[in-house]
Formats: C-alpha cells, sequence, structure tokens
C-alpha cells in the first residue's frame, strides 16, 4: 500500500478569467498551413493548427542533424570532406574535398548560412553515408517524442517521403535548446570563418531575420511589425519550393520561453506567423516554478538495507504554465511514496510519484526518487537492525566478551596463585613436619642411648 502525503502549497484557488482584456491578442491568424506554439519549459500546447499534418520542412531538418552532431562529435574534431560533399545543391558554404575545417566552423556554417553541404559533412563523418544517418536522425527523432516524422537526409533538400510536422518539430527543438552550444549557435548572427588551407576567410550570416532585422516588416494583428523580435532565442529557418516558408522561432521574456512553429508558411509570412504566436504566448500565459530540484519529499524505510531509511527526493524542478493572470495559489501537489525499498537501492531509484495539480486539473505526474544508495545490510538487517546499530551491538558485544576474558585471566592468575599457595604451604607443612619427625627421632635415639650407658 502507498501512503499519500498531500503537500497544499496554497489554499487560495484563482484561474483568472477567461475573458482578456481589451488589448491582449485574439489568438493569431496565420498564412502557414501548419503551426504551434509550445511552453519550452512545459512542452504545453499553447497554440496550434493543424499542428500533426505532414509537410516538408526544409532546413529546419537541419535541428536534428545539429542535435546528432553535438552529441556525436567534439566541436574540435576535424572532419573529412570527401569529393562529393561540395556538390550538394542548394544554400552552401562551398566546403572542398580535402578542406581542413572542424566541426566547430562547420556548424556555424549549417546553422547560420544553413548550408547543405555542411549538414552532408556530419552525416558522412557520423556515419558514413547520408542513408545511415538518416536512419538515425529518425531513431532519435522518436526518441524525443515525434509522431509522423520521417527524415531521408540531414538537409531539408527536397524528398517527397522526406516530412515532418509542426508538433515534431516543436518537440525536436525542445529538446535542442536544453543543449547550450546549440542554443549558441541559433542566436549568433554573424561568424568569421577564418582562411583554410584551400580557402580564403568566409564571411556567415544567420538567415532568421527575428534576431537582427530591423528593416524589413510584416503584419501583425494588423499592426506593421520590424522582423527583430524582442527576447528571441533562435531557431532555425527553411525554405524551398515546394516547402514553401519554415520557421522555428524562440524567445524568453522573464521566466517564460516559448517555441512557435510554422510551416508551408511564405518568405515573410513565415516571421509573421512566428511573431503572431509568440505575441499572443507571453500575452496570454507564463511559466511558473512549481518545485524546486531536490525538493525533500519525506523518508521510506529501506528492507535489508545497511540503513533503515532512505531520504526521497524530486530529481527535477517542475514547471507549470498558468494563463498570464492566474495566481500561482492554483498550484497545489499529492506525493505518494512506496511504503518500503528493498535493498540494494540505488540512487535515483524510482520510490513513488508526485502529482502537481492547478485547482482539480492534474497537470503533470513526475517520478519521486531516492536521494542516495543504499548497500545491502548485514546479517541483523533480517530482522531490521541498521548496520549502523548492528555496528554498536557488535563492539558492545566485543567490549562485554573483552571483559568476560580479562576476568576469565584474572580469574586464572589468582586461582593459579591460591595454588601457588597452597603447594608453598603444604611443602612449608611437610617440611616442617619432615623436621619434627627427625627431632623425634633424634630424641628418641638420644634416650636411648642415655639409658643404655646408665646400665
Amino acid at each position: 500500500m502507498k501512503r499519500a502525503i498531500s503537500v497544499l502549497l496554497t489554499i487560495s484557488v484563482f484561474l483568472g478569467s477567461a475573458c482578456f482584456a481589451d488589448g491582449i491578442p485574439a489568438k493569431p491568424e496565420l498564412i502557414g498551413q501548419s503551426a504551434i506554439l509550445i511552453d519550452a519549459a512545459t512542452g504545453k500546447i499553447l497554440f496550434e493548427k493543424n499542428s500533426h499534418d505532414k509537410h516538408f520542412p526544409a532546413s529546419t531538418t537541419k535541428i536534428m542533424t545539429a542535435i546528432l552532431t553535438l552529441e556525436s562529435l567534439q566541436l574540435t574534431d576535424k572532419l573529412v570532406i570527401d569529393a562529393e560533399t561540395p556538390f550538394t545543391e542548394g544554400s552552401r558554404i562551398y566546403l572542398l574535398e580535402g578542406e581542413d575545417v572542424t566541426v566547430e566552423e562547420v556548424m556555424y556554417g549549417m546553422m547560420l548560412e544553413s548550408a547543405n553541404d555542411a549538414a552532408v559533412a556530419f552525416a558522412k563523418n557520423i556515419s558514413g553515408s547520408v542513408e545511415e544517418f538518416a536512419k538515425l536522425m529518425n531513431m532519435k527523432a522518436a526518441e524525443l517524442g515525434a509522431l509522423d516524422t520521417n527524415f531521408v537526409n540531414p538537409n531539408g533538400l527536397h524528398d517527397d517521403a522526406h516530412v515532418s510536422t509542426a508538433y515534431d518539430l516543436a518537440m525536436i527543438a525542445r529538446y535542442a535548446m536544453k543543449n547550450e552550444d546549440f542554443r549558441h549557435y541559433v542566436t549568433t548572427y554573424q561568424y568569421t570563418m577564418e582562411a583554410t588551407n584551400l580557402q580564403d576567410t568566409r564571411y556567415l550570416y544567420n538567415t532568421n531575420r527575428m534576431l537582427y532585422d530591423n528593416q524589413h516588416k510584416v503584419t501583425v494583428n494588423g499592426e506593421l511589425r520590424v522582423c527583430k523580435y524582442e527576447g528571441v532565442t533562435g531557431i532555425k529557418t527553411g525554405y524551398t519550393g515546394r516547402a514553401g516558408g519554415c520557421l522555428v522561432a524562440g524567445a524568453k521574456r522573464g521566466a517564460t520561453e516559448l517555441i512557435a512553429v510554422t510551416l508551408a508558411s511564405t518568405d515573410m509570412g513565415r516571421f509573421q506567423d512566428c511573431i503572431a504566436m509568440l505575441d499572443y504566448g507571453f500575452a496570454n500565459y507564463k511559466t511558473v516554478n512549481a518545485l524546486e530540484s531536490g525538493k525533500n519529499l519525506g523518508t521510506i524505510s529501506v528492507s535489508r538495507g545497511s540503513v533503515k531509511r532512505v531520504k526521497v527526493i524530486l530529481p527535477e524542478g517542475v514547471d507549470a504554465t498558468l494563463p498570464a493572470e492566474a495566481s500561482e495559489n492554483v498550484l497545489r501537489t499529492e506525493v505518494e511514496l512506496y511504503d518500503s525499498v528493498e535493498a540494494p537501492v540505488m540512487s535515483g531509484q524510482k520510490a513513488g510519484n508526485v502529482k502537481l495539480y492547478a485547482g482539480d486539473e492534474l497537470i503533470g505526474e513526475y517520478d519521486a526518487v531516492t536521494a542516495e544508495q543504499v548497500d545491502r545490510g548485514g546479517w541483523m538487517s533480517i530482522v531490521g537492525i541498521a548496520d549502523s546499530t548492528a555496528e554498536k551491538i557488535k563492539n558492545i558485544a566485543l567490549i562485554v566478551a573483552a571483559a568476560l576474558l580479562l576476568l576469565l585471566i584474572i580469574y586464572i592468575m589468582v586461582k593459579r596463585h591460591q595454588l601457588k599457595v597452597k603447594r608453598i604451604r603444604r611443602q612449608q607443612r611437610e617440611e616442617k613436619y619432615r623436621l619434627l619427625k627427625e627431632q623425634e627421632k633424634a630424641r628418641w635415639e638420644q634416650e636411648y642411648w642415655n639409658r643404655r650407658n646408665y646400665r
């Protein structure tokens, strides 16, 4: 049976009005055929439009290529550029066969200039071929929660079988943004690629207008706006004739970070779409920290353990998405811990569940885990005695045994002394008796001779 510990973080519930005040954007009207807006911290969907429809993702594909590259190679590694890679179609940084370049340099080329040859170079250096790398991409996509994605190449060049969805790209981008190196590349506007053994210096510029463009304007909710966006955190553009304009865009304001995705839009429409969604998200929602990482949730007993109880914690912080005007007092948690776990216990082993509620709505369930390792206890753990107590008992037993042994030794020594004294006294008595007998004999002999002489 599990025991439920209800931890009420707050006592008042205020979800806020469903109708927002004038001036707060209504749901965005988009050019893109498919779109989604999520809270980057919680993954909660804040807005969506045909988010599971399959479309050609174009160069937003390179988000996945960057993930696999950063997880497979070191930034200082040298890449092998073969004879075929320089002939990759579309946007390029014009890599040459045998060129001496590093992962870091080529990553800037892929994420800023959206270089297709850079993506192919990574694929071949990691998996040996584009085909094998695509298999790796699809495995990782499924692992990250993608439902309808099929990657055929590492760069997004058109292929009828190369498809994804706004939802899937949001899940992939959410994971990518947890990598600080990835964040660095997608927020960099300009990079100078120094001269190599085969080429002169190259100057690379980011294709994401939301990072820098104060000149070009788009219409968002009837208002003419520049493309540059406050708090933008990247992420990746994409465009082909068949795919249309694609964009995965992120922005952060305060504790709230959002990710917007639009597919099958237009060249400028993709920026308009993401700005509209991000405006809507920041106006209507906020991210709050509901539970801190490492929060102490109590202790549970350990069967056959070296200790009787083990501490249970929340391994990672928990965030929640709330309406912008809602009070954080709406949040409450319920903690259900196991009655016990059996040793040996690993640190981080599941030991219960934490349920997070907004009012009566369950918004998340998380593992409660053990905070430390517990080894299997000694033989006394069978009866529930911890090793520390068993050690004390053992020490006391040793002291008692030593005392008894000392007493035994003292007893033996005393007895031996007593026996020795008795033996000496007996010998003294025997000697005394012998002397008396000799004296008596001498006296009788003397008397005998005296009588004889008298006669």
